[in-house]
């Protein structure tokens, strides 16, 4: 599918992408797009009380609203880039499902650089006809059920003419019982699931990077991802720790924050020689609070790695990232 190809070669292929189409923009104006404006407030209140307190690996579940061209089909769509961390796909599924159940006039596309992947779980309960060339613009999530809008009635369908047979033919698209039951056994334990994801760990930072994550602990995902994204040029800003412990002046404070499970072990798993401006306990001291501290040396050197590099970015003219980075410092309170 075209809009999909172009959506791979742009992101990188550790990403889900989703569209949601109310039955609105097919049925009615198609250049009307204060529905889809309406709905979009909705839906990022219906799911708040799931994604609140969630931890996400790169970025959280958004929404946008978008029109396809030729001809002009008002929807909300996303993008989310999981990485290492396949949890948080699965969670974007739960929320489209729920979405669906919730607010029953909608139907939902998903899919990843597989393609079409909720039909890879349900491989065995397909019908024969079903494979990766015939499947565009067939699979859909609607009123909390899989649907596949069948070849005998619609064999090359556009994304509009499918739209429409899901509307007046609902029945006949549903998937078989034993498709619903593979896919949503992939997505049964959520969201006790993604609280079970959540880790809690007791560190020792610098007071600047516990303000930060006081008052946004969602950027604990800026930091690993500094930190494990590391290379040679990101490194020598750690060696000097500029921003955030002021070569070695700040005060390091005990704090426990969250982060998912896969943060933890991408911090845990690499070996890391603290900068000689950080100052850390005697290993032989107390193993339990070098520990801490070391984990924390980590998390503060991603700040710092994150933060140079975006802002050199930013002062080169590749800023929307550098800018978002910063207003999340300044909500903090850091500036």
């Amino acid at each position: 599918m075209a809009d999909q190809s172009q959506a791979h070669s742009r992101v990188p292929d550790d990403t889900v992408h989703y569209a949601i189409f109310p039955d609105s923009s097919s049925l009615s104006n198609p250049s009307d797009s204060s529905q889809a404006l309406h709905l979009h407030l909705q839906i990022l209140e219906f799911i708040s009380p799931y994604t609140s307190s969630y931890i996400w690996q790169h970025e959280p579940f958004s929404l946008s609203l978008s029109s396809s061209a030729s001809p002009p089909l008002p929807h909300l769509h996303g993008k989310l880039r999981f990485g290492d961390n396949i949890e948080d796909e699965w969670f974007t599924v739960f929320l489209l499902f729920q979405i669906s159940h919730h607010f029953p006039s909608l139907s939902i596309r998903v899919w990843d650089n597989d393609g079409e992947f909720l039909l890879i779980e349900a491989a065995f309960h397909l019908p024969r006809w079903i494979n990766p060339d015939t499947s565009d613009n067939r699979v859909f999530i609607r009123r909390g059920d899989i649907h596949i809008v069948p070849k005998s009635r619609l064999p090359c369908p556009n994304l509009i003419d499918s739209l429409k047979f899901l509307i007046d033919c609902e029945g006949e698209s549903r998937a078989a019982e034993s498709v619903q039951i593979a896919v949503k056994g992939r997505i049964s334990d959520y969201p006790e699931r993604a609280r079970r994801n959540t880790h809690q760990v007791r560190v020792r930072v610098p007071v600047s990077v516990a303000q930060i994550l006081k008052q946004e602990p969602c950027l604990i995902s800026l930091a690993v991802e500094g930190f494990y994204d590391r290379d040679i040029d990101t490194m020598k800003y750690a060696a000097k720790m500029e921003k955030f412990f002021s070569r070695g002046k700040e005060e390091l404070v005990c704090v426990v924050i969250k982060m998912s499970r896969a943060m933890y072990a991408q911090l845990m798993q690499q070996k890391f020689q603290a900068p000689k401006c950080y100052r850390m306990p005697s290993q032989g001291d107390d193993v339990g609070a070098y520990l801490e501290a070391e984990l924390g040396m980590k998390i503060a050197c991603g700040f710092e790695m994150m933060y140079q590099q975006r802002r050199r970015e930013g002062e080169e003219g590749k800023g929307s990232t550098w800018l978002k980075y910063k207003e999340s410092l300044e909500r903090s309170g850091y500036f």
